[in-house]
C-alpha cells in the first residue's frame, strides 16, 4: 500500500517533468526553424523602425523641420496617417509578436555558441527575456487593433494620467514607483555596458558580415544604446522623483521638471543628443536585423 502512495505521489512530479521536457524539445526545434528567424528579423525591424521614428520626429522637431511624435503610441499615429499607414502598422504588429516569439523562445532554449554561464547570470538573462517579451506584448496589441480598424488611433500613455491614481498617502505606491524607477536606472546602466564591451553583438553574425558593415553596425549600436541609457536613465530619475513628490505630480510638478530641463543651459542639446541616438538605435536594430543569429550566444 505504501509504495502506491509513493508511486501515485510521483506521477504529478514525473507529469511536470515531462511536460517541461516536452516544452523544451519544442522550443529547441522553433529556434532552429528558418520562418521563426525570419520573423525575429522582422521584429527587429519593426521595433528600428519604432526608434527611428520617435528619435528622427524629435530631431526634426528640434530643428524645426517637423512635428515631434511622443512615444510608441504617437509612432503607431505616424505610421497610421502615412500612405499606406494600415498596412505599416500591421507590419509592425506581425514584427513586434515575431520579437515577442523569440524572446520566448530564448526563455527555454540555452544557447549553443559561446561558454556556458553560471547559474545567476542564466536566470538573470531569462528574467531579462521575460520582461522584454511583456514589455512588447502590449504595444504589439495596440498595433494589432489599430490595424484591424478596432481602434482608430493609438493613445500614448502618460505619467500624468495614472500617477494621480496613487495618492500621496499610499506609501505601497509611492515605494513600487521609486523601486520601478530604480529598476529602470538599472537597465540604463545595463545599456552602458552593452555600450562598452560592445556586448549587443551577441545577437549578430559577425562571421558574415564585411568589415564596412561591421564598423557601421558597431558605431550605431554603441551610439544607439548609449542614447538609449541616458533615455532611461532620466525616465527612472523621474519615476524615483514621481514616488517621494507624488503630491507635486498632480498638481503638474513634474510636467514644470520637464519643461526646466529642457530650458536649463545646454539642455535642448541634451534633449537633442538623446533623440539623435535613439534614432542611431533604430538604425543599428534595422541593420542587426539583416544579420541576426539563429541562437543569441551569452
Amino acid at each position: 500500500m505504501k509504495e502506491n502512495i509513493n508511486r501515485t505521489q510521483g506521477v504529478p512530479n514525473r507529469s511536470v517533468a515531462a511536460r517541461g521536457k516536452a516544452l523544451g524539445q519544442m522550443c529547441e526545434q522553433l529556434a532552429v526553424s528558418k520562418w521563426v528567424w525570419r520573423m525575429a528579423q522582422l521584429g527587429y525591424a519593426a521595433k528600428g523602425l519604432l526608434y527611428v521614428i520617435v528619435g528622427g520626429t524629435a530631431v526634426m522637431a528640434v530643428l524645426n523641420m517637423g512635428r515631434r511624435v511622443r512615444g510608441t503610441g504617437g509612432a503607431l499615429n505616424f505610421l497610421l496617417t502615412s500612405p499606406f499607414g494600415r498596412l505599416g502598422v500591421a507590419f509592425m504588429a506581425l514584427g513586434l509578436f515575431g520579437f515577442i516569439l523569440r524572446r520566448f523562445i530564448q526563455i527555454f532554449v540555452s544557447p549553443t555558441v559561446g561558454r556556458r554561464p553560471g547559474p545567476i547570470k542564466r536566470v538573470s538573462r531569462r528574467v531579462g527575456y521575460v520582461f522584454s517579451g511583456l514589455g512588447h506584448l502590449g504595444i504589439a496589441l495596440t498595433a494589432l487593433e489599430v490595424a484591424l480598424g478596432l481602434r482608430s488611433r493609438s493613445g500614448g500613455s502618460s505619467m500624468k494620467t495614472w500617477m494621480p491614481l496613487l495618492p500621496a498617502s499610499d506609501l505601497l505606491g509611492a515605494s513600487l514607483i521609486r523601486f520601478a524607477g530604480l529598476g529602470v536606472m538599472g537597465f540604463a546602466i545595463f545599456q552602458f555596458y552593452l555600450a562598452i564591451s560592445r556586448r549587443f553583438e551577441v545577437d549578430l553574425q559577425t562571421d558574415h558580415m564585411s568589415e564596412d558593415v561591421k564598423r557601421v553596425t558597431y558605431g550605431f549600436g554603441i551610439v544607439g544604446h548609449v542614447g538609449r541609457g541616458v533615455a532611461f536613465l532620466i525616465s527612472g530619475g523621474f519615476l524615483v522623483y514621481a514616488g517621494w513628490f507624488v503630491a507635486d505630480i498632480e498638481t503638474g510638478g513634474l510636467t514644470q521638471t520637464l519643461r526646466t530641463f529642457q530650458s536649463a543651459p545646454f539642455g535642448i542639446w541634451i534633449f537633442f543628443a538623446v533623440a539623435a541616438g535613439l534614432a542611431a538605435f533604430g538604425i543599428y536594430l534595422v541593420l542587426a536585423a539583416l544579420h541576426l543569429r539563429l541562437i543569441a550566444k551569452w
